[in-house]
């Protein structure tokens, strides 16, 4: 918050602002001092294990996104359900708003303009909650955790319990990979920011951008989001960013370490490219032959190649890697396009990336399971092995893949009938907002579609997003695991 105040005050911003987000850092420092003095203990006397790893996480993403509301309560004005719901998308890389013009604040006032009219700093913040949480607070706890006597693996394996493969570890030690990991989040961050700013746009919203970007949470300056820059070498440079946020952090560790671009080649980033490849072709496709006028960007489809290549390409990507940008209202495109950009959300992008979704890799063994399956039945004494980059994945690692599959369907249709039961909406816009929180997308499809918000739900549907978002972002089993009665057995 600190750096959130100087932002305010290179901006510009009201003396009050910039006064309320110092306070605001302020009492957090305080807080978070206070608390670290009265549980610190000897390290010997504490045993940490997958329990304490699993709680240090979600009680640490908890406590992070209630005082993360402080800016948002103190300086924006915003009713605390509200200021929690943005911080919760925040911090999770979700993207979803309650900002825009028919938010009503605190003082019974609105935003005449929206998004844009919240104060610089505001809306540093606002960004700058993607960017943390797009690696994870785990990150950013290893220099403290150490002087509370916890230790880093437990931690590392509650916020990253995705597939890995022996010859896919990163350095063994979990500090070094927080050091690298963070290193080429930084370096990527700071090179779009550059190519942004060299393409036009104004400095403050490239920093902005970029950190919704990288992080694949999709917090923008602009009402209309990237719409606003109808410009193709803006788009370009999202669209990449977009998509390296989705891939797999490993894979950037591996070049920037000097190992050649075969690395990049393995089955998961494959998969995905082609998957991303088609997808763009027919959701292109689908807007060459329609005749659609697009309501956000006053785009014509109808016959314009370019066009519908560009808005195709940018909300595949977008969707795919769970970041949420918009150049265009993606809810009033042919049913074809729609059931796509749904599938893309489902999936999310590729294991170790920032962003959300089920994951590729998961998709791939979840497949190769099914083909396993259905081979049994006609020669049911031959042995199947599934098989990833070309080495056999055990029938354990199997068993975890298909529990989480069936936990995130659960999860997505409990939270449907609950949104259902305390929000009056359409099936369809109760399902893709489920989907999107869940997924840590940010739009959705009905009333949720990208020229709207959340702001007009309830506060019990904004709560239990905000949940969803959280359960999503910590890929279910961190949060899920606390209503176990095992877990709370000594």
């Amino acid at each position: 918050m600190a750096l959130t105040s100087l932002v305010s005050t290179a901006m510009n911003d009201p003396l009050s602002d910039i006064l309320g987000i110092l306070a605001c850092g302020v009492f957090t420092l305080v807080s978070g001092t206070i608390g670290a003095v009265l549980i610190r203990k000897p390290s010997s006397s504490i045993k940490t294990g997958s329990r304490e790893g699993f709680a240090v996480v979600a009680f640490g993403w908890i406590m992070v996104s209630l005082f993360g509301t402080l800016p948002f309560i103190a300086v924006a004005k915003m009713h605390w359900i509200d200021a929690l719901f943005e911080t919760v998308s925040g911090f999770s890389t979700t993207g979803a708003t309650v900002i825009d013009k028919t938010l009503v604040l605190m003082d019974g006032s609105v935003l005449p303009n929206g998004i844009e009219s919240l104060s610089c700093g505001i809306l540093f913040w606002r960004s700058l909650t993607h960017w943390i949480g797009g690696m994870g607070i785990v990150m950013f706890s290893l220099a403290i955790l150490p002087m509370l006597g916890m230790g880093g693996q437990s931690l590392y394996n509650a916020e990253f319990p995705g597939v890995k493969t022996r010859s896919d570890q990163f350095t063994p030690r979990i500090a070094s990979t927080a050091k690298i990991l963070c290193l080429v989040y930084i370096i990527l961050t700071f090179l779009e920011v550059f190519l942004l700013y060299m393409g036009g746009m104004p400095l403050f919203d490239a920093v902005c951008h970029s950190f919704g970007t990288i992080a694949t949470g999709g917090a923008s300056t602009k009402n209309i989001n990237i719409a606003f820059y109808q410009d193709s070498y803006i788009q370009a440079v999202i669209i990449l960013f977009m998509f390296l946020g989705g891939c797999n952090f490993l894979l950037h560790f591996r070049i920037l370490t000097g190992l050649s671009l075969r690395d990049y080649l393995n089955e998961e980033f494959r998969t995905y490219v082609v998957i991303l490849f088609f997808s763009t072709l027919i959701v292109s496709a689908c807007l060459f032959f329609s005749h659609i006028v697009d309501p956000v960007s006053g785009n014509k489809y109808h016959h314009e190649a370019w066009l519908s290549f560009r808005a195709a390409l940018f909300q595949v990507v977008s969707l795919s890697t769970t970041t949420g940008f918009t150049t265009a209202n993606f809810a009033v495109w042919p049913a074809a396009a729609c059931i796509i950009l749904m599938g893309l959300m489902f999936m999310g992008g590729c294991g170790g990336s920032t962003s959300g979704g089920i994951k590729c890799v998961r998709i791939i063994l979840l497949c190769k399971f099914s083909i396993s399956e259905l081979r049994k039945n006609i020669f049911p004494r031959s042995l199947q092995n599934i098989r990833l980059n070309g080495k056999r994945f055990n029938l354990s690692g199997t068993n975890r893949i298909l529990g989480f599959f069936m936990i995130y369907i659960f999860t997505m249709f409990l939270f449907t009938l609950l949104l259902s039961l305390t929000c009056d909406m359409s099936p369809l816009t109760a399902i893709t907002a489920s989907i999107s929180c869940l997924s840590n997308v940010g739009p959705a499809f009905g009333t949720l579609s990208p020229d709207s918000s959340y702001a007009w739900m309830t506060s019990t549907a904004k709560l239990l997003l905000a949940a969803e978002m959280l359960i999503g972002r910590l890929e279910l089993y961190t949060i899920l695991i606390f209503i176990l009665p095992s877990f709370w057995k000594k």
